[in-house]
């Protein structure tokens, strides 16, 4: 990382002059060597293009809370992309990650959290519903003994049309060694069929809300509102239209709301996420030692 972001910043800020009629496209005194050298990996440099207009490029790491990862992303991510479930979840590991970013000697506003959200819009959550089964394909059918394991059941595919039975509800409990088993028994309580269960997202890879505008600005407003995201990594059922019926049927819902910013505040990705100005190393973190000029 420290040698990326050397070469990032091995063009002085005024280099890249770019004047086509003169010929003259940098000011070859400000790109300047690095010479840089770890343990591991070693460069000279200098980067044989000028800087991207951000200065640095945004930074993200994603992943679970290892230590390893904590400490990555404190000393030099700007953005987390994290795998949670549920509110208590993602305000801990979010609470982990900006600990780290201090315990780095940064800001901790500096590293913006993002949960991740998968999102099917649509007039109903029947609607939408029938949409995820249509985009999945039959799928359910082979998941459906490992939403029993989910719920403490014992549950077989030629039930996939039927809800679970009012003695099935009494005995089913979230199982504690799978975060999802929550969202799964809130869902069956609300008498869908175990197909329905499914389709609502419940076994997926990150939280998913399926129905009206409304319900998925919920979602966001009420996670971003407890402090468990700074803002969401946001997964449509189809990129080819999911992404614009959310832009079209959750995002003013948020502006209403007033949780979700009307105009852009700058040009670039660092800008908008509110992110200071970074050029080069990082000079709280630089450990001379391992550099030489």
């Amino acid at each position: 990382m420290q040698l990326v972001q050397a070469l990032w910043g091995s063009w002085g800020r005024d280099a890249w002059i770019g004047d086509q009629a003169s010929g003259r496209y940098f000011d070859p005194a400000q790109v300047r060597p690095v010479n840089l050298r770890g343990d591991h990996v070693a460069t000279r440099g200098p980067l044989p293009i000028p800087p991207s207009e951000q200065g640095q490029p945004v930074i993200f790491t994603a992943g679970g809370p290892s230590p390893h990862l904590l400490s990555i992303a404190g000393r030099y991510a700007n953005g987390f992309i994290a795998e949670v479930w549920t509110i208590e979840e993602a305000r801990a590991q979010r609470a982990m990650v900006r600990e780290a970013a201090r315990a780095a000697g940064r800001d901790p506003d500096e590293i913006k959290y993002f949960a991740g959200v998968m999102t099917t819009v649509a007039a109903t959550v029947r609607e939408g519903l029938d949409r995820r089964m249509a985009v999945t394909g039959d799928v359910a059918p082979q998941r459906v003994r490992m939403l029993g394991q989910m719920l403490g059941l014992r549950l077989e595919p030629s039930r996939i049309d039927d809800p679970l039975t009012a003695d099935e509800l009494a005995r089913a409990y979230a199982a504690p060694v799978d975060p999802r088993s929550e969202i799964a028994l809130r869902v069956a309580r609300e008498g869908w069929s175990v197909r329905d269960i499914l389709a609502h997202g419940v076994i997926d890879f990150h939280p998913t809300v399926v129905g009206p505008g409304d319900l998925i600005a919920d979602h966001l407003q009420d996670w971003f509102e407890a402090e468990a995201a700074d803002g969401f990594w946001v997964i449509p059922d189809l990129a080819e239209s999911g992404l614009d019926a959310f832009v079209d049927n959750v995002v003013p819902i948020l502006r209403q709301r007033g949780v979700y910013p009307r105009d852009y505040v700058g040009s670039t990705l660092r800008e908008n996420l509110g992110l200071p100005a970074q050029y080069g190393l990082d000079p709280r973190l630089t450990d001379p030692a391992q550099t030489s000029n």
